[in-house]
């Protein structure tokens, strides 16, 4: 009996374990071919760095996917931003040469500052992409002192090293200009996607899944992006972003329904959404059409429900408005947002310069430790240390995890081939064959979601590194394994250091994440009846956001200190979000005096509960029991009642949030 008992969590990991790599790595529309277009550009970049002889030929393939993304218009950001970043730190690079060169007193602090102020600026200016890759190869570029002869060679081969940048941005660029994927198309794809799976989920009678939520909120992103390549989109990002705000309202809202919904009050709603829909998939006004059930249909349903479906009426009514509004020859310009060049807190929170001191202190470990014991071939610990580093313990660990298994398989996969294949290869028509057909296995790996796709990177840099040693067929294997424990013992270092030097504890983080998202929520339901576009979003993010945190907490492995945010907590809490939008969305003056002075009081006890996760002392007023007398209305007056019983279900969600989290 002991040892079934003991037996049973080992299958029931391993079924985890695949069912999340079956979700990741499960196709998709337009992973395809996002995936050929990576495997195309690595193909003919190796080409090209073969036939020219340039150097560093692993490192132009690997750029390749770093510079992919799923749509046209990230692409070519990324790329011209990280050539603008390699010319820099190439220039500076020449500049410190004359006198840090032959002063190795001097460069090190030199190597150790630019390293600290690239990844500080990093976590505080709104280009830090720009700054960290500035900051990564010129620090790289300095440890080339040591294995350059003279000073002209070296020269040669930092102006080299703009060319291993150049080529790989180009070749990119060109391909997913030609053949990448529209922004502005994939945005309403996805759109489109969005809205006939809440349809099927209203049909089927089932919660519709997080990751809807996810996408919503990526999807924000994806249209900002789609400004870039369609300027005509410009004068319409409120209107799309309320739409994008309503969907996202529409996946909280609908995990609130019981299942039992009858079938008469879900089939208007899903109808409705699949009018949206088809509307938004043929570029017209969505045809007019009862979305809220009768009132005979709404009295009969339940005290729990019958809120949540008004709610959900009035916010596929704004999808519907929105549509038609976008679709107005006269909408106004607007004017442009202002934005800021730095984050808010850029010179009053010190996590942002621990974090730089922490990866500093890490890369001049790794130099140091390989320079020491005359081993350069390990120098992609350097690497590792850059691009480990994550704003907590448990970021780094996870992907830490991802990279060490990576380079494990990229390892044994570049061992085969060495063994197998690349004996038998004649031309560099077969290289180019195989760079494709290993390139497009990693990418599909590498265009999943951020839980996974760095393993997938890795594969393809430890791949990489091993096969293309030189201008010929490859034989050897202890570069392989040189580089291979570069990357172990960067992982290492990193590890150490964000584990000894201020500890930033994920679970911590989530509890704040979740402290400023409960204030949003309480923001929210006081100001309900003006609302800017956005606040409801950002509520939904921040929740978001907290939940991955909170998932990631378990790569801590119990070494930092920190409480942990539980699934049910997680769950209570965006249940409470959804029981708040529930509210926000209830019909415009529907609600009596005594409920608007009712939100007031929920309103606080919402900032006392993100008192709680925040560590604050519990205040007894504000948690104390809700005894608003509220007069029941009319039975006639179906939305009046709905409204108390929207503010009925947010009391109850959260009486249960705070017996969750005290």
């Amino acid at each position: 009996m002991a040892m079934a008992v003991t037996a049973r969590p080992v299958p029931l990991a391993g079924f985890r374990l695949l069912a999340f790599l079956q979700g990741e790595l499960a196709p998709r529309p337009g992973r395809l071919a996002a995936v050929a277009r990576v495997a195309g550009s690595c193909a003919l970049v190796v080409v090209i760095g073969m036939v020219y002889e340039i150097p560093l030929v692993p490192y132009m393939a690997y750029l390749v996917f770093l510079l992919s993304r799923e749509e046209a218009a990230s692409t070519l950001l990324t790329a011209v931003m990280g050539l603008i970043a390699v010319t820099l730190a190439i220039a500076l690079s020449l500049i410190l040469y004359a006198f840090d060169a032959s002063e190795p007193a001097l460069r090190l602090p030199l190597m150790a500052l630019s390293a600290f102020f690239g990844m500080w600026l990093s976590r505080i200016l709104a280009l830090g992409p720009l700054a960290f890759l500035a900051s990564f190869v010129l620090v790289m570029s300095q440890t080339l002192v040591d294995r350059v002869p003279n000073l002209e060679m070296l020269t040669r081969g930092i102006l080299w090293l703009w060319v291993v940048a150049a080529v790989p941005v180009v070749v990119t660029v060109l391909v997913n200009l030609l053949l990448g994927e529209s922004p502005a198309r994939l945005a309403r794809q996805r759109g489109e996607r969005l809205l006939r799976e809440l349809a099927a989920a209203l049909r089927n009678g089932r919660p519709c899944a997080e990751r809807l939520t996810d996408e919503a909120l990526d999807l924000v992103e994806l249209r900002k992006r789609a400004d870039l390549l369609a300027p005509s989109l410009k004068g319409r990002d409120a209107v799309d972003l309320d739409l994008i705000e309503a969907v996202a309202e529409l996946s909280a809202l609908q995990r609130l329904l019981p299942s039992n919904l009858p079938a008469d009050t879900s089939l208007p709603l899903a109808e409705a959404l699949e009018e949206c829909a088809d509307s938004l998939h043929a570029d017209r006004v969505p045809a007019e059409s009862a979305v809220l059930p009768g009132a005979a249909v709404l009295a009969s349903l339940s005290a729990a429900s019958r809120p949540v479906v008004v709610a959900m009426a009035e916010a596929i009514v704004r999808v519907c408005d929105g549509l038609g509004r976008r679709l107005a020859a006269d909408i106004p310009p607007e004017p442009p947002a202002a934005r800021s060049a730095s984050v808010a807190d850029a010179f009053t929170n010190p996590d942002h310069v621990r974090y730089a001191l922490k990866t500093a202190a890490a890369v001049m470990a790794a130099y140091i430790i390989y320079s020491a014991v005359a081993w350069p071939e390990i120098s992609t610990a350097i690497t590792t240390c850059f691009f480990v580093a994550l704003g907590s313990f448990a970021e780094t660990m996870h992907k830490l995890a991802l990279r060490l298994s990576g380079a494990v398989l990229g390892w044994i996969l570049g061992a085969l081939c060495i063994v197998y294949v690349l004996p038998a290869m004649t031309g560099v028509g077969e290289l180019a064959l195989l760079v494709a057909l290993s390139s497009g296995l990693f990418a599909w790996v590498s265009t999943s979601s951020e839980r996974l796709s760095y393993a997938g990177m890795q594969i393809a840099f430890a791949f990489f590194l091993g096969i293309l040693q030189g201008y010929g067929p490859t034989t050897e294997l202890v570069v392989l394994r040189d580089r291979v424990l570069g990357i172990l013992l960067g992982n290492l270092l990193i590890a150490l250091a964000f584990t000894v030097l201020w500890p930033v504890s994920a679970a911590e983080r989530a509890r704040t994440g979740l402290a400023e998202a409960l204030e949003k929520l309480g923001r929210l339901l006081s100001g309900s009846g003006s609302l800017a576009v956005g606040l409801r979003l950002g509520t939904i993010r921040a929740v978001t956001d907290a939940r991955q945190l909170a998932a990631l907490a378990g790569f801590e492995f119990r070494l930092i200190p920190g409480r942990d945010v539980d699934a049910p907590i997680l769950t209570s809490l965006e249940r409470l979000g959804g029981a708040v939008l529930a509210v926000a969305n209830q019909p415009a003056g529907s609600a009596s005096a005594a409920d608007l002075a009712r939100d007031a009081l929920l309103a606080a006890k919402i900032d006392g509960l993100g008192g709680i996760l925040a560590g604050k002392p519990e205040c007894p007023a504000v948690t104390a029991q809700d005894n608003t007398s509220v007069a029941a209305p009319a039975a006639s007056d179906v939305f009046a009642r709905s409204a108390r019983e929207a503010r009925d279900l947010l009391q109850a969600e959260l009486d249960h949030a705070y017996t969750l989290c005290r």
